[in-house]
């Protein structure tokens, strides 16, 4: 169970430092998702394109299951509204996939490929940005903060 937060910046400091402790940086990795979604989906487009349904099936199947890992790590306490709207987008990109994946149909799946490009760019961008925290532990930069709610803008956008 992910533990209780007061304020966003402090959410965003524990995503740092346990992702720290898997081997990265918390945004860092959440752009390493957003790249396998894209990746599944490039492939999916690819597969489809062939006739190939049921590896383009497995592709879809790869994206979704990241898309949920991704909606179930959301912190509505702490997060909120960024959570809500980054919400409304993971529901919103699952529900556009299986009608694509329903469908075959290639423009709703590219539709969907720059919505995640979009978004996946807004986390790079939280991960490029530093927050300086002074000796007594109070917060001098929130870029992360504001790229982050720049990122569920783009989100709550698509």
């Amino acid at each position: 169970m992910a533990p209780k937060f007061k304020s966003g910046i402090n959410a965003y400091r524990a995503v740092e430092s346990e992702a720290t402790a898997h081997g990265g940086k918390g945004a860092e990795l959440i752009v390493l998702l957003y790249d396998g979604i894209s990746e599944s989906l490039s492939a999916a487009r690819g597969h489809l394109e062939r006739k190939e349904f049921k590896a383009a099936g497995r592709q879809f199947t790869r994206a979704m299951t990241i898309i949920s890992g991704l909606r179930e790590t959301l912190d509505f306490e702490a997060g909120s509204p960024v959570a809500q709207d980054l919400l409304k987008f993971y529901n919103s990109l699952t529900s556009q996939l299986i009608q694509a994946q329903i469908r075959r149909d290639l423009q709703l799946l590219d539709k969907c490929s720059d919505w995640v490009k979009s978004v996946r760019e807004a986390w790079n961008d939280l991960g490029c940005r530093e927050v300086i925290v002074n000796r007594t532990g109070e917060v001098e930069s929130t870029n992360r903060l504001a790229a982050a709610r720049s990122g569920a803008a783009v989100a709550a956008a698509c």
